[in-house]
């Protein structure tokens, strides 16, 4: 279990069509979006830096508890920006929108949207208070004391946040600044009792705090413009980015004592139960943190076989025009929406492909050899006219290896959904079909090679996470994937070999191109690979490769392809 596995499993929205979680390598803070029907979560990932320290949320833990710390910090993301889809979805009222600045009426929605997360994850899942306080908790010590912040908008909002999700501030503020987060603190404090109240009589209705909320949202930004300029926008690592900011410090390490103190005001001020005897150590169950712990081993484990694929991969690339290769990032919930166009395509075409399999693999009846007295018996009986009546060879089943090649350049993002899901439609029949996980492999390419499943792999929920993450951009190398996927597929002995290539066949990239492709399929065939190019939505294809299909629907893939898979397979034995 990585942590895109752990993530789905702590998810407070279990309906995966309403929320949409994807990791990225290079974040440093968790990014939200939200569309008509779903939200789109975003997560950090920890990096093992060379110092030995491992950076996440834009800090360095050091070595020795880092798993446990990261499990905790993770866990208080995931809860935190899913609670957000589990609220009520409060339509914004225009008279709100005062603010000359976007920012500010950002980070204003924000605090209020807190204010429903907090409230709601403390009625409904006490349980998950703990890591949330944590989280709040390491905020608070990394964060610059207000001497160290020089703009006076900033030190209000950073006191805000602190107040708000631990239950005291940093430092010293100007009498004015104080008054300021007072008034909107006290506001905050009301419209927190409202929801609470709310949620525990199990009301699907705000009572009367939309209008509050509203009014607090405008007195937010009203507050916040008259402290100008508004230099930057804070908010906690663990919550959703607004805009970058400087307020936390990298480096700098609380003592244990420091971050248990804050911890246990923090807890106590989401209502949670603080220990008074005990550490805070206690607030968590060993299981948890051996899940945690699983997570971030599973992680860094793939993180090492991804890097063994890529180096064995690059030694292919070189000599191509490719800008780089890799993996892309996963997207599972963009996989599962493509996934809803199949309706049980990929089951159709695997049965298709597999009573052509039958056929290709039929050992017919022997005219010569010795004798099956059993036939001779039956034909003597009936006075039949047969004459194969003869004993048959043992059978052996032919093996296959396929490789898989997908465009995913900018001229496939016309119809993108459609090529998704006839990916997908393939790569599950090919799963099935191909029993053997590392007789099969799944590339994709623009300007750059991405690998999508490679031979050592299984079709695992990372792999379908990674053709979700897959987005269409770039130019069209098809005549260097071609090279590199085929000579991947040459290590193979299988007695037939076959590089399926979806694409709308139009090349743009270097001069030439129409050459080098031919001399790439030709290249294979010499070495007795099965070039089949599979069109979408084109007959460009039939330019290139002599055996192809126009695919325009899972209809044509599933009766097209079959036939062509029999057609060159056929022809393939007849050589």
């Amino acid at each position: 279990m990585g942590f895109l596995d752990y993530a789905w499993s702590l998810s407070l929205q279990r309906d995966k069509k309403k929320t949409n979680i994807r990791l990225d390598r290079q974040l440093l803070q968790p990014v939200l979006t939200r569309n008509k029907s779903s939200f789109n979560l975003i997560l950090p990932v920890p990096r093992i830096a060379e110092d030995g320290y491992v950076s996440f949320l834009g800090s360095e833990i050091p070595a020795g508890s880092e798993k446990t710390i990261v499990g905790r910090l993770f866990r208080a993301c995931v809860f935190h920006l899913t609670a957000h889809s589990m609220v009520p979805n409060r339509k914004e009222s225009t008279a709100s929108r005062t603010s000359k600045c976007p920012v500010v009426e950002a980070f204003a929605k924000s605090l209020v949207d807190d204010v429903y997360v907090n409230s709601y994850i403390s009625t409904k899942h006490p349980e998950k208070l703990a890591d949330l306080a944590f989280a709040n908790s390491f905020a608070f010590t990394k964060m610059k004391s207000p001497e160290r912040i020089f703009n006076s908008a900033t030190r209000i909002m950073a006191a805000l946040l602190l107040i708000q999700n631990v239950g005291i501030t940093k430092g010293t503020l100007s009498l004015e600044e104080e008054r300021a987060v007072s008034q909107i603190d006290g506001k905050l404090n009301s419209l927190k009792g409202s929801i609470r109240k709310s949620l525990a009589e199990a009301q699907r209705k705000d009572i009367d705090v939309a209008e509050f909320s509203d009014k607090i949202k405008r007195e937010i930004t009203g507050v916040l413009e008259s402290h100008r300029p508004i230099l930057e926008i804070p908010s906690l690592p663990h919550t959703d980015h607004i805009s970058p900011h400087t307020l936390f410090s990298r480096h700098e390490n609380a003592s244990k004592v420091e971050l248990e103190k804050s911890f246990k005001k923090s807890l106590e001020h989401l209502n949670g139960v603080a220990p008074i005897a005990e550490p805070m150590e206690s607030c968590w169950k060993k299981e948890i943190d051996i899940e945690a712990t699983q997570a971030f081993d599973s992680w860094f484990h793939q993180k090492t076989r991804e890097q063994k694929v890529s180096k064995k991969i690059e030694k292919y690339i070189a000599g191509t025009h490719f800008k780089s290769s890799g993996f892309p990032d996963e997207d599972y919930g963009q996989y599962l929406k493509s996934r809803v166009f199949l309706r049980g395509g990929s089951r159709r075409l695997l049965d298709s492909l597999r009573v052509a399999q039958d056929a290709l693999d039929e050992d017919p009846r022997k005219e010569v050899g010795q004798l099956d007295m059993t036939e001779v018996i039956q034909k003597i009986a009936s006075q039949s006219p047969r004459t194969d009546v003869f004993m048959q060879n043992e059978y052996l089943s032919r093996s296959y290896a396929w490789g898989i090649l997908f465009d995913a350049s900018a001229s496939m993002k016309i119809n993108d959904e459609l090529s998704r899901a006839l990916l997908i439609c393939i790569a599950e029949a090919a799963k099935e079909l191909l029993m053997d996980p590392s007789s099969w492999t799944l590339f994709a390419f623009n300007d750059r090679f991405h690998i999508l499943k490679d031979a050592s792999e299984a079709y695992s929920q990372r792999v379908r996470a990674r053709i979700g993450g897959l987005r269409f951009k770039g130019l069209t190398y098809m005549p260097d994937a071609i090279r590199v996927a085929g000579q991947i597929l040459s290590q193979r002995f299988d007695e037939q070999r076959f590089l399926i290539v979806l694409s709308d066949g139009w090349l743009l990239g270097y001069s030439n191109m129409s050459s080098a492709l031919s001399e790439s399929i030709n290249c294979l065939e010499r070495k007795g690979i099965v070039v089949i190019g599979v069109g979408l939505k084109t007959e460009r294809m039939s330019h290139f490769f002599k055996i192809s299909s126009v695919v325009c629907s899972q209809k044509d893939l599933i009766k097209r392809f079959a036939r062509i898979f029999v057609q060159a397979s056929a022809a393939a034995l007849e050589n």
